[in-house]
């Protein structure tokens, strides 16, 4: 029996979007869920991903809670197994993009049932939204290895390394027994991505559905309970050889506070952390010979100041909490010196008991 993407009984976590043929969707975390009475089950699916190393989608598939399955679907095929020979009954299917939007879209289609679908399973009351970079996406973090002296560098980016069940707001989510949507974008920042361009900046991509697609998301749905907006080290680590460096404050301050007020405008009543890391907390100092007037400046102190500024002028819901700076030597890295899995599990402990002990949505 064929389940089109459209039908109520396939239930979808993350954004997305109507297409002609089915629904579109190309950030991490975004989760298809059904359930269904029979013994085997099949997809269709339509993936935008160019191939190779770094352009090939990976899924998450989970039937029945057991373990994930690795899934690596191609744009020159449409039809994948998801499970066979199953026992005869009920069963629930779960798909999960592992990888970010830089990768491609994917577009479902429908199900194909051996059986017939029934009701999808209930979702958790509390509702979360992570919003970053390459961090939140989980960048890599399939891969640890320990740093040794130069000339050794890290591994750089592939697609299959990147594992978004292992990020710190996946496994903070799971810890929180909450639905967790994921807004993330490699190399984007506040004000300035790492590129130093400053369009597609995560205010930017917070507003559309799909990165890179003209569709505007529709905000009239349910709000999140709690949004943790992890950014600004692109913001920090661009510039280089350029005459700015140095991050701007003006800059940085002005597109985050203009972001904090479209989000509280969007979400009246959410808890907004704002944090940052860990491959930075923020510090950098100017390059160069002929220092500048500014030797150095602090993004992550900019963060505090504005959370300060916000609990002042009345909103007592924006909370700032600090990243521990990863330590390679102990946790290891992942590709290109992002967090490894063991740091995106310590940043998960981290942030989990300050949501507990302190947010308490």
């Amino acid at each position: 029996m064929t389940v089109p993407a459209s039908d109520d009984r396939v239930q979808y976590i993350g954004r997305t979007y109507d297409s002609d043929n089915g629904v579109i969707f190309s950030h991490p975390g975004v989760t298809v869920r059904a359930s269904f009475w029979g013994d085997a089950l099949r997809m269709r699916l339509n993936d935008a991903g160019l191939g190779g190393a770094t352009g090939t989608n990976f899924f998450d598939v989970v039937i029945d809670g057991a373990e994930p399955k690795l899934l690596e679907v191609r744009r020159s095929q449409s039809f994948y197994e998801l499970a066979t020979d199953l026992t005869e009954g009920l069963h629930t299917v779960e798909l999960m993009k592992r990888t970010e939007s830089s990768v491609g879209y994917s577009e479902f289609v429908a199900l194909e049932v051996h059986g017939e679908p029934r009701e999808p399973p209930a979702r958790p009351e509390l509702k979360m939204e992570f919003i970053g970079d390459s961090i939140t996406c989980g960048y890599g973090n399939d891969v640890t290895v320990f740093p040794r002296p130069p000339p050794w560098s890290a591994p750089t980016f592939t697609s299959k390394n990147e594992n978004h069940r292992r990020t710190y707001g996946w496994l903070t989510a799971q810890r929180l027994g909450a639905e967790s949507v994921h807004i993330c974008y490699s190399g984007r920042g506040m004000y300035r991505n790492l590129d130093a361009s400053r369009v597609g900046r995560v205010p930017d991509i917070y507003e559309l559905a799909v990165p890179d697609h003209p569709v505007a998301w529709d905000f009239s749905g349910e709000s999140p309970d709690v949004i943790v907006i992890n950014a600004g080290t692109n913001d920090t680590f661009a510039g280089s050889g350029t005459a700015e460096y140095l991050p701007d404050e003006t800059a940085f301050k002005a597109a985050y506070r203009a972001f904090l007020g479209r989000l509280r405008t969007l979400h009246p009543r959410a808890h907004i952390i704002c944090t940052m890391g860990t491959m930075t907390d923020g510090y950098k100092e100017a390059e160069g010979i002929g220092m500048p007037a500014v030797e150095s400046v602090h993004v992550g102190h900019w963060l505090t100041e504005l959370v300060a500024e916000r609990n002042q002028q009345g909103d007592a819901r924006v909370y700032r909490h600090v990243m521990a700076v990863q330590d390679p030597a102990i946790d290891g890295v992942g590709e290109d010196w992002h967090p490894s899995a063991g740091t995106h599990a310590k940043m998960a402990e981290a942030l989990g008991r300050f949501i507990e002990d302190v947010v308490r949505p």
